[in-house]
């Protein structure tokens, strides 16, 4: 288990830095089509996420994380449906379900976050294909096994402390 602290600090930058990349290549979008304020709520959104662990360590309490994990979720639904760069965004509300939630509720809302991805894509392209329902899917896929294979196996530790496994670095 001593190699999966530079796995999973290096996991966690990646998803922001791929999280950060498509934030910026959605507001860039929503800019570009002459949406100025859908822009500028991306960029509040993504403080609002980003800003998410260190409000929830400073506020104290699960149901205040809860309540940020809300938050962030239907502000992302709303950018979603006005503009169709953000729908790609689910991938690092994935992880955030998996980090705040209990296994069982995070894996239900990975499967209502991906079923609103695939909407909103599909809505925006005029149509469902196969990219725009394999695109999410993969994506939830691949968070959870992620989050599965090493965290899980410290969460059973984690629950004795009564808190959920982070990644280092969280």
């Amino acid at each position: 288990m001593s190699r999966f602290p530079g796995v999973l600090l290096l996991l966690w930058w990646a998803v922001h830095g791929v999280s950060g990349s498509l934030l910026l290549v959605a507001v860039i979008a929503a800019a570009r089509d002459g949406r100025p304020a859908v822009a500028v709520a991306g960029l509040l959104v993504g403080a609002l996420y980003a800003a998410g662990p260190g409000l929830t360590d400073l506020l104290r309490g699960r149901a205040r994380e809860r309540l940020w994990l809300v938050t962030v979720t239907l502000t992302w639904m709303v950018l979603a449906a006005l503009s169709p760069g953000f729908a790609w965004l689910a991938f690092p509300l994935f992880f955030a379900l998996l980090y705040v939630l209990p296994l069982w509720a995070a894996m239900f809302g990975v499967t209502v976050l991906t079923c609103a991805s695939v909407a909103a894509a599909s809505w925006h392209a005029g149509g469902v294909s196969a990219p725009l329902v394999l695109g999410p899917t993969a994506g939830a896929v691949t968070a959870a096994v992620m989050w599965a294979g090493p965290i899980t196996g410290s969460r059973s530790r984690s629950r004795a402390r009564g808190r959920p496994a982070r990644p280092p670095g969280a």
